[in-house]
């Protein structure tokens, strides 16, 4: 084990550097991760200056949050894995106490509400995945046995696709049904699509403004994928997003990015079957404006969804070990750790099923 390695480490807003850090030995339950390649977020750079108004970890801290890497050390109460064992890093971590709302947050990131439980949680694991080494808590360091034989530039595709998995899990979706992807040509939307194919839906309804794009994810995944392109304006989009549901969906999933405009999100709704759930991971600046008439005339549920159950980096790592998630689908530019500048540069103009890393 190295005494020193390198770490990109944000000092200040707009005051990134490319420290040699003091590798540390795991906490009792911690894991030592040697990372061999690390998710850039398309708003990376936002972040980093500031324009994302993030309750980011103290500073100086190492940004970043999913991540592939090889264990290289454990604390003594880690059992799940061991030295030399490839592994998924998840950014989620709850606090391991018996209470109903535990205290959560996205390492590398933000602090979700900032409690003082929270912030006590932030601190302790402040430093992300943009570095040689990661210290990361061991809740949230998944094994892939099954996958040691696939190269790290494709597993990170995991890192692409575990936040719309979370919100189709909420969804209930089931073999056969028909399932509406609202921001389908967005980076998570996309991914979303890849998914609900692979998890048997019988038909879905990739909703998005830019038609070429819902084009290149019917190529991609097959017949079961039907492009609904949207305007914006409900009177068109609602009969086109029915039509291409076959007359009405069982299920919804939105993932608009910082949309000014819910109209597509309602339009979504309106599409669904009687009883049909919308799940709703995008963000807008707007509120969703719903009467009580019109969901209770249709026993519609409305559900918010942030991250992903404790299993689910496993669970899907299931599915691209059953060849029935195929991650080369997945377009992956790659840079060296020491351009990680310029790797945030390329993730801001990533659009469908684009994804960009850091190896270092």
């Amino acid at each position: 084990m190295p005494k020193t390695h390198k770490a990109w480490r944000l000092h200040a807003h707009n005051d990134l550097r490319f420290d040699t850090v003091e590798t540390v030995p795991p906490a009792p339950d911690g894991v030592l991760v040697r990372i061999e390649a690390a998710m850039v977020l398309s708003y990376m750079g936002r972040v980093l200056t500031g324009a994302v108004p993030y309750s980011l970890p103290p500073m100086p801290f190492v940004p970043g949050t999913n991540a592939i890497g090889r264990v290289v050390g454990t604390g003594g109460d880690v059992s799940h894995v061991q030295s030399g064992d490839r592994v998924f890093l998840s950014p989620h971590l709850r606090a391991d106490v018996p209470d109903r709302e535990p205290p959560q947050i996205l390492i590398g990131l933000t602090a979700t509400v900032t409690t003082d439980a929270a912030l006590a949680l932030q601190t302790r694991w402040r430093d992300g995945v943009f570095a040689e080494i990661a210290h990361w808590p061991a809740a949230c360091v998944t094994p892939l046995s099954s996958l040691d034989d696939r190269p790290a530039t494709e597993l990170i595709g995991l890192a692409k696709l575990i936040v719309p998995f979370g919100g189709l899990q909420r969804t209930g979706l089931r073999g056969g049904q028909t399932v509406i992807i609202n921001g389908a040509t967005g980076y998570f939307g996309s991914g979303a699509v890849m998914l609900a194919v692979a998890m048997g839906a019988g038909r879905v309804v990739a909703v998005g403004r830019k038609q070429a794009a819902l084009e290149q994810l019917r190529d991609a995944f097959g017949p079961r994928v039907i492009p609904a392109v949207a305007t914006g304006d409900p009177a068109m989009d609602l009969p086109t997003i029915r039509r291409a549901a076959g007359g009405g969906a069982d299920v919804a999933l939105d993932l608009l990015g910082s949309a000014k405009s819910t109209a597509t999100t309602l339009s979504t709704l309106r599409a669904l079957k009687r009883g049909g759930r919308l799940v709703l991971m995008g963000s807008a600046e707007v509120p969703l404006e719903l009467s009580f008439r019109e969901m209770l005339a249709n026993d519609w549920e409305v559900v918010g969804q942030f991250m992903y159950e404790r299993t689910a980096p496993g669970e899907l790592a299931t599915l691209a070990a059953e060849n029935l998630l195929d991650l080369k689908k997945i377009v992956v530019t790659s840079f060296p750790l020491a351009d990680f500048k310029r790797a945030v540069e390329a993730a801001a103009l990533m659009q469908g099923l684009d994804l960009t890393a850091v190896i270092p």
